[in-house]
């Protein structure tokens, strides 16, 4: 019998409680999915542009470092880069129920109280206060709707047809 394939993006959205601590729970799909790729913490920083949590594996920040490699080292950008990302981006690894505990300056970036969305989007995911969530989402959609987003696959994706 073949092997089921590996996930390569995280996939779904779910809702998670918050204890007062500023705990929840990552969804088991997802830790696996870290476990698979080697890591056995989530490393997660505030979005820039959005009032939410990207949270990652470290290959992802490695890759992000890498890319700043071919930009001027002393470039607005990469200063821009490193504050944004790297100087605030924190190792987070679950305890044994799968939570993890979410640093104060995380939780009011994102204005999460007690209950949170985890929405995967691809190579890394989010953690959202619901309402932020929502407005979001109702954004994206009119975008998609008004500039009639698409999406061309190369041939042969992920071995399938």
């Amino acid at each position: 019998m073949a092997e089921a394939p590996k996930a390569k993006a995280f996939i779904s959205t779910t809702t998670v409680k918050v204890d007062a601590k500023g705990r929840l729970s990552v969804p088991a799909v997802f830790r696996n999915q870290l476990l698979e790729m080697g890591s056995q913490e989530v490393v997660a920083y505030p979005n820039f542009k959005l009032p939410c949590l990207e949270c990652c594996d470290w290959d992802r920040i490695n890759a992000m470092s890498n890319a700043t490699e071919s930009l001027d080292v002393f470039s607005d950008e990469v200063d821009d880069i490193a504050s944004l990302i790297f100087a605030q981006a924190q190792a987070l690894p679950w305890d044994t129920t799968g939570r993890i505990s979410l640093p104060q300056h995380f939780i009011l970036h994102a204005g999460i109280t007690d209950t949170a969305i985890i929405s995967g989007i691809g190579r890394t995911f989010r953690i959202w206060n619901p309402q932020a969530y929502q407005a979001d989402m109702a954004e994206k959609l009119q975008r998609a709707r008004d500039k009639g987003l698409k999406l061309t696959l190369a041939p042969n994706v992920g071995g399938r047809g």
